[in-house]
């Protein structure tokens, strides 16, 4: 029990908390994420970071068509291959009720990730699966915050 209370008040101080570094963030004048457009943003880093989780922040409109968006996540550090993740991002349950009231959504996306060099990182953001414009995204925005304590 105890333990399912300590997960619980983690799980409400990071809702509650501030996002942490921005590490890419774009606005959409019209609401429309265009196909092939990479969200891309720079992380400058003067030493290792042994523990960081990375937060997805998605703005939606009411004109977004679907219950769910697939993502590339890509990060070239600063030596080595770029290293891609595709994730599958659930908006609302089958019947169309959203998981949040004001459609704006946030998720960890990696947690635990050790950024093992300095130097300079960059990171992208696309949509894939669907070969067209993703209606009704307001807004994407990448942070980058110290682990969580277990």
């Amino acid at each position: 029990m105890a333990a399912k209370t300590s997960a619980l008040l983690c799980l409400i101080c990071w809702a509650c908390s501030a996002p942490g570094q921005r590490l890419l963030e774009k606005r959409f004048e019209r609401e429309e994420w265009i196909f092939p457009d990479t969200v891309w943003g720079e992380w400058k880093l003067e030493e290792p970071l042994p523990c960081q989780d990375l937060e997805l922040q998605i703005d939606l409109s009411e004109a977004y068509p679907w219950r769910n968006l697939y993502v590339q996540l890509l990060v070239y550090p600063p030596a080595g291959p770029v290293q891609a993740s595709r994730l599958q991002l659930v908006f609302s349950d089958s019947l169309g009720n959203w998981y949040s009231e004001n459609r704006k959504f946030r998720t960890f996306v990696a947690q635990g990730v050790a950024f093992a060099s300095a130097g300079r990182y960059r990171i992208g953001l696309l949509p894939y699966i669907r070969q067209d414009t993703v209606r009704g995204v307001r807004r994407v925005a990448l942070y980058s915050r110290p682990c969580l304590p277990e």
